[in-house]
């Protein structure tokens, strides 16, 4: 048996689903569009969700959010944490939300591998001043 089939792990897949669709207006509490521009088209992204600072995740959200900084040349004060409901679209790579956010503009530099448990992933975004 795999994970996959496990039936009691499919239950409890399912009652996360549900738990986050039902708490989704608090966890996702904004609404807003992402654009990207490629091959002179421009193409959004509208979606509900949610940012934070790394500095409120986990220890590993914090080192995993440093060293993305670091590899972009940014600063780590610079970093924000994205989640997008999971009925909308994520933004791709690259694509920056319209409205201004934090005194910049946000935008998408890489996602996270969804969790095999919610289907969430963590987006993770420089804030350019």
């Amino acid at each position: 048996m795999t994970f996959i089939d496990d039936p009691e792990l499919a239950a409890l897949r399912a009652e996360a689903g549900q738990e986050i669709q039902a708490n989704a207006g608090l966890m996702f509490r904004h609404k807003g569009t992402f654009t990207r521009s490629q091959n002179g088209r421009t193409r959004e992204y509208p979606c509900r969700f949610s940012v934070r600072d790394p500095v409120k995740g986990s220890r590993d959200q914090v080192a995993a959010a440093e060293a993305f900084a670091t590899a972009a040349g940014a600063a780590f004060r610079d970093v924000r944490v994205l989640t997008v409901h999971p009925d909308d679209a994520r933004p791709p790579e690259g694509a920056v939300l319209t409205t201004p956010w934090d005194g910049g503009r946000l935008e998408v530099r890489s996602w996270s591998q969804p969790s095999d448990f919610t289907g969430q992933a963590i987006g993770l975004c420089l804030l350019r001043r």
